[in-house]
Order: C-alpha cells, then structure tokens, then sequence
C-alpha cells in the first residue's frame, strides 16, 4: 500500500528510536491538562490522508520537537470519540458558550485548544484488537507492536513530559488498559501515590444512576487520572450526560487547583 507513505515513515523512525508524533492529535502542548486515548480510531487510510493534508494538519516547532496541531477537523469532523471529547473539556475549562461541534471543529486539537491529545499507539485502527493487515504491511508483528516500539514510544512521552511539565495527564481507558497506560507514563520500580474511587452518576431524567472508576496515579508534580472511555459499551461514559457529570466531578475535586 504505497498511498500510506507518511505513517510508513514516520513508523520508521519510531522503529529507529526517533522522535514521532505519529497517531498523536496534538493541540496546545503548554497546557496543563493532557489527554490520553489508546489510539488513532479511524482505518489507516482515513489516517494517512488526515496527516499528509497540510490542509488540517500542520507541525509547530517549539523546544526542538515539531509539535502537531490541526487548522480544522477535516474528515473527522463529525467523530464520536471527539465530540464527546469537546463536550468534556467544554464543560471542564467553563466554556459552555461553545456549541461541542464548533468547539471540535475550531479548538479540541488547534493550537488554541485547552488540552494536548496524545494516543498510547502510533497506528490507526477501528478498535483495540489487533489488526493483522499491519503485519503484512509494515512488517512487524503484534510482539514487536506492542514491545519494542512501544517502549519507543514511552521515551518520547517521557520527554515530552520533563519538557512541558503538564500537571495532569487523563487517560481516557477500555477495559484492561489501566495497567499500560501507568506503564506508558511511569518508570518501573517506581512508588507511585495512588486513589481509587467509586462515583455514581445520578441523571434524574435517566431514571436510574451508574457508576464509573477513577483511579489516580502521582508521582511528584505530575498525576494520572484514569475514567472511564468516551463511547458506546458498558461501563464507558457513552452519553453526553456522562461525560458532563465526569468532567464536573473532576473539576470540582480533582482539578479545582489546576483550573483556578
């Protein structure tokens, strides 16, 4: 598939140990408050002409790394991941003003946004399982994936952080990945601070009530707050409602500081 030239390349230098924003939203990287996904969700395809539309996607250089931001949403304008996403750091940073689809459109990862989006992996893929088609075209097989060019990948994260300094890193997780993204941020052999917490979510016109996980990971000035995936499935925070709940709630007891 020689039309996915760009990931091919950046890939390699992921392979190489270099600096890569590959399958990385991106944003404004001076903030305080980042966002972590799994991954870039959408077929390699969609992905590869997302990243080489110099239309949507352009490269700041700051600090020696080129850091990604997007003019506009391109075809992803209407992604459910993202919209759910802009309703969170809406209803996070007190800009309810800004309807969700503009706000996706015109800041979620612009070089104005409120947040920096990072993804654990470089590739796209339509779920977390893995796709064997990477195999044939990139030639690395799923150990390698998720072995030597993710732990690649945590260098770059490890930089990136002593860089800009965030505060506060969510990670948005599916079910089983608590464990990775700790790993992704964190060294081994680490003692870490940790919370875990039970919070019902209570929408009075839903007739009944949920609850959702949150975990927090601290080391020092920089805290991982783990909730649950924005979109459909059990236990994700699968409406609006619930992703306005969750981003109230961290507000006022997680984030009250870091906000004011």
């Amino acid at each position: 598939m020689d039309d996915l030239r760009y990931i091919k390349q950046e890939l390699t230098k992921i392979k190489n140990n270099e600096d890569s924003f590959l399958g990385i939203d991106g944003g404004k990287i001076d903030s305080k408050i980042w966002i972590c996904g799994v991954e870039f969700g959408s077929l390699l395809k969609e992905m590869e002409d997302y990243y080489s539309n110099e239309k949507t996607v352009m490269h700041e250089e700051k600090e020696g790394f080129k850091i990604p931001y997007r003019i506009n949403a391109g075809q992803f304008e209407n992604s459910k991941y993202d919209l759910f996403l802009s309703e969170f750091v809406i209803n996070l940073f007190n800009k309810e003003n800004i309807k969700r689809n503009d706000y996706l459109k015109n800041y979620l990862y612009n070089s104005n946004s409120d947040i920096f989006k990072l993804n654990l992996y470089p590739l796209a893929k339509i779920n977390t399982d893995w796709d064997k088609t990477i195999d044939d075209i990139f030639k690395i097989t799923k150990e390698e994936y998720y072995g030597y060019i993710f732990n690649n990948r945590k260098r770059l994260f490890n930089k990136l952080i002593i860089k800009f300094m965030p505060k506060v890193i969510i990670c948005s997780i599916t079910k089983g990945t608590e464990d990775i993204f700790t790993n992704a941020f964190f060294n081994q052999n680490e003692w870490l601070s940790f919370k875990m917490e039970i919070v019902n979510c209570k929408i009075e016109d839903r007739g009944k009530s949920k609850t959702f996980k949150i975990s927090v990971y601290k080391k020092n000035d920089l805290s991982l707050i783990m909730i649950p995936f924005f979109g459909m499935g059990n236990g994700n925070l699968n409406s609006h409602d619930d992703v306005i709940f969750m981003a109230k709630y961290l507000k006022e007891n997680y984030l009250k500081k870091i906000l004011n």
